[in-house]
């Protein structure tokens, strides 16, 4: 329905009638480019942090998720499974969260709903 009154009522009824039969979709194994891609990517980082459109912290969390794009060590021939790509972002967000500048990003997003470019 379009009526204001019933809008979120009528949409919270039909989420909940679309999610009892939800099953989420299987996984498909992926195949990523591995240390070419990296090498391009990084590149790619440390040029916008040569020309002051990244910060020190932008660079060194745009490393680690170049990592994880990339496939880590792995090569275009290889599947990465879920597993494998879960292990691949724990790797790469567990050093992150225990700097403080990622702390501090975190808690400012919460604060402000903005980011915070340290």
């Amino acid at each position: 329905t379009m009526n204001r009154d019933r809008l979120l009522t009528d949409a919270k009824a039909r989420a909940l009638a679309l999610a009892e039969h939800y099953r989420p979709p299987e996984f498909e194994a992926m195949r990523l480019p591995g240390a070419t891609a990296r090498v391009a990517m990084d590149m790619a980082i440390k040029s916008f942090r040569l020309a002051g459109k990244a910060t020190a912290h932008d660079e060194v969390v745009a490393l680690a998720l170049a990592g994880v794009l990339s496939g880590g060590d792995t090569d275009i021939t290889e599947a990465l499974s879920e597993e494998e790509m879960l292990a691949l972002e724990r790797d790469a967000f567990l050093p992150l969260v225990k700097t403080t500048q990622t702390l501090d990003r975190l808690e400012h997003m919460l604060e402000t709903g903005k980011p915070l470019r340290n």
